[in-house]
């Protein structure tokens, strides 16, 4: 009895390492898409933040212009009265009062207690702003040209955002 009971549990043995082997083969195929997925799902979610961070950061750029220019309206100056020196490329924070020529676009810094981006404080954003103004179609008409730029794994990225100012008074 116990010869046979030996060949039985040998042979029962043998066909669990092989019923585990099947579920492992298995089990791999069914989870190794799925973490692929996975992490495939969080690197898009990372170039969708930055794009639409960038979007933002862009379209604030143009606002900020928009802002300047209403300003110089209530002061009673002429519309584009600081806003001509930026054909070349001008960088500007959310809170100016004025456009800062530059040579040289710098990166912004993200202010990690507000969360604000600007260019004094805080740390390196991966994130570039140049805002350009040149003459439009007529004298009343500027067009200003927001481009935010960044890489993505060595892989460069801009948002453009163009918009045109008009003298109304004219």
């Amino acid at each position: 009895m116990s010869r046979h009971q030996d060949k039985y549990n040998s042979r029962e043995a043998g066909f669990t390492l092989v019923e585990a082997l099947v579920s492992l083969v298995l089990l791999s195929t069914a989870l190794v898409p799925t973490f692929i997925l996975a992490t495939d799902a969080i690197r898009l979610s990372g170039r969708i933040r930055n794009s639409l961070i960038a979007s933002n950061l862009a379209q604030e750029g143009v606002e900020i212009v928009r802002a300047l220019r209403d300003a110089n309206w209530f002061a009673g100056q002429p519309f584009d009265t600081g806003l001509t020196l930026c054909a070349q490329g001008c960088q500007v924070a959310w809170d100016s009062s004025s456009l800062t020529p530059v040579k040289t676009t710098l990166p912004m810094k993200r202010d990690t207690t507000s969360g604000l981006y600007q260019h004094t404080t805080g740390t390196d954003s991966p994130f570039s702003r140049k805002i350009t103004i040149v003459p439009g179609a007529t004298d009343a008409e500027l067009v200003v040209n927001s481009e935010v730029t960044w890489a993505e794994r060595s892989i460069p990225k801009s948002v453009v955002v163009e918009y045109h100012l008009f003298d109304w008074t004219k």
